[in-house]
């Protein structure tokens, strides 16, 4: 099957469980979402932000949650230090 333009490496694709961990830390972001009256969009993304960190630092000892909440804001540079090479 062809690969989409773009893609992630055959080495780093994503498996059905990354899909479904990221599934469910939005779904914990809007749940906690729902028990604030004034809830804004920047809540909304962080409270994203924040269980993805959570959902990542518990699959990964060596997650770096700093790293990842710089790397989400608008013009980050999120290439990996390999040289952006694909």
């Amino acid at each position: 099957m062809p690969r989409a333009f773009n893609s992630l490496s055959s080495r780093n694709k994503f498996a059905k469980r990354h899909y479904e961990a990221i599934a469910q830390a939005i779904q914990e972001a809007r749940f906690h979402s729902l028990v604030k009256d004034e809830f804004t969009a920047t809540d909304a993304i962080n409270a994203v932000i924040a269980e993805l960190s959570r959902t990542f630092a518990a699959d990964n000892g060596m997650f770096k949650r700093d790293r990842f909440v710089s790397a989400c804001e608008p013009g980050a540079n999120v290439r990996a230090r390999n040289g952006g090479s694909r």
